[in-house]
């Protein structure tokens, strides 16, 4: 979150993506949560609440070094010289080597150009509307990270799509998962822009549209929803349903006032270092937990 009182890290992700790392590590899976600087410190908490390791916990770096404040000069830009030094590095020789699945979880994406829109699929429903995008997205908006608000955050975002751009080009085949909410983050360049432009009406979705596709996308009203709702599956899968017994909504609660308490983390909608995620109370927000954890025979 940019425009809050400093850049910070939000309510939404950190606690989907911990909740979904607690369960693939019960389950025996190895699990690496990275982040950069700005969503670190969430995730760090978050480990030692629950007892993951610090050693899960990896840093992604910015193309020149973390932001001071001074706009997107810092990681603007298609020279990746940094991030694809580090990710040669962690890919093959570091903990990369043995990843099966990289999963997004509310992590903005770099917009569309027009040779993205071009390259999107769209079988069956005509050519790209390439005129409509050159006239709704001006050229300082297209390749660039943005907020809900369509403000641009690219110099305060490292470039975690990367991973994602080059993860088929690895010699161990990598799933990709994006989970979102808004039609900026990874992932959701799996849906044609056209699309997302006039699905988001609550915001100026032409121009934030993340252009990153993955393998699958899971869409959900907050992007922590999709994080939970995927976690039990998987759990149910490995027919480990029961893991679930104890991690309810008092335990994300207790979490989320944790983030707020203890790291600078904000509310996205509300830009406030407030307990509510994307504006909305813990009570609401818990709900769709509940929801899902009914569906598995847990709570009444």
């Amino acid at each position: 979150m940019v425009d809050a009182a400093k850049p910070a890290g939000e309510t939404d992700g950190p606690p989907g993506a911990l909740y979904l790392a607690r369960a693939l590590a019960a389950l025996g899976r190895r699990v690496l949560l990275i982040s950069d600087s700005f969503g670190l410190p969430l995730l760090e908490c978050g480990v030692d609440r629950w007892q993951l390791g610090r050693e899960t916990l990896v840093e992604f770096p910015f193309e020149a070094g973390p932001p001071d404040g001074a706009g997107r000069s810092s990681n603007a830009g298609e020279n990746n010289p940094i991030t694809d030094g580090w990710l040669h590095r962690f890919f093959r020789e570091g903990p990369g080597r043995e990843l099966s699945h990289l999963i997004s979880t509310e992590r903005v994406g770099p917009s569309h150009t027009p040779e993205s829109l071009a390259a999107q699929p769209r079988e069956g429903t005509g050519d790209a509307p390439l005129d409509l995008f050159e006239a709704e997205v001006p050229a300082a908006d297209r390749n660039a990270c943005h907020n809900m608000r369509g403000l641009d955050i690219t110099g305060y975002t490292a470039k975690t799509h990367r991973p994602f751009e080059i993860a088929r080009e690895q010699p161990r085949p990598i799933v990709t998962i994006g989970i979102g909410d808004g039609g900026n983050e990874l992932g959701l360049g799996s849906i044609r822009w056209e699309t997302l432009r006039e699905a988001v009406k609550f915001s100026p979705g032409a121009r934030i549209a993340c252009r990153i596709a993955t393998d699958h996308t899971i869409l959900a009203g907050v992007s922590d929803w999709g994080a939970y709702a995927l976690a039990a599956a998987v759990c149910t899968l490995d027919g480990k349903r029961d893991l679930l017994n104890s991690w309810n909504g008092d335990g994300q609660r207790d979490l989320i006032e944790a983030l707020i308490r203890e790291t600078d983390a904000v509310d996205g909608a509300t830009k406030l270092r407030q307990a509510t995620v994307d504006g909305l109370p813990l009570e609401t927000y818990l709900e769709a937990l509940a929801g899902i954890r009914r569906l598995m025979g847990h709570d009444p």
